[in-house]
């Protein structure tokens, strides 16, 4: 699916780049961004999929709304 392919594996391979980069580098720089895509790819197989989807959709009901015009339902 093409969420999954934009939310899981461009972070996947930002991850992959970012640790490659310190290990060849040996910049520590680069450690703090590799850490924190790994960190959201593991949050994203642990149900984060799932809120993402929600929010998503949420965003697009309530853009929806906004563009009408009409009032959200209480």
């Amino acid at each position: 699916m093409l969420f999954d392919l934009f939310f899981f594996g461009l972070p996947l391979m930002m991850a992959t780049c970012f640790i490659v980069l310190a290990l060849r580098d040996q910049q520590v720089r680069f450690w703090r961004p590799g850490f924190c895509f790994a960190a959201y790819c593991a949050f994203y197989l642990s149900g984060g999929r799932d809120v993402l989807l929600y929010l998503v959709v949420m965003a697009m009901m309530g853009g929806g709304w906004a563009l009408s015009g009409a009032e959200a339902p209480m």
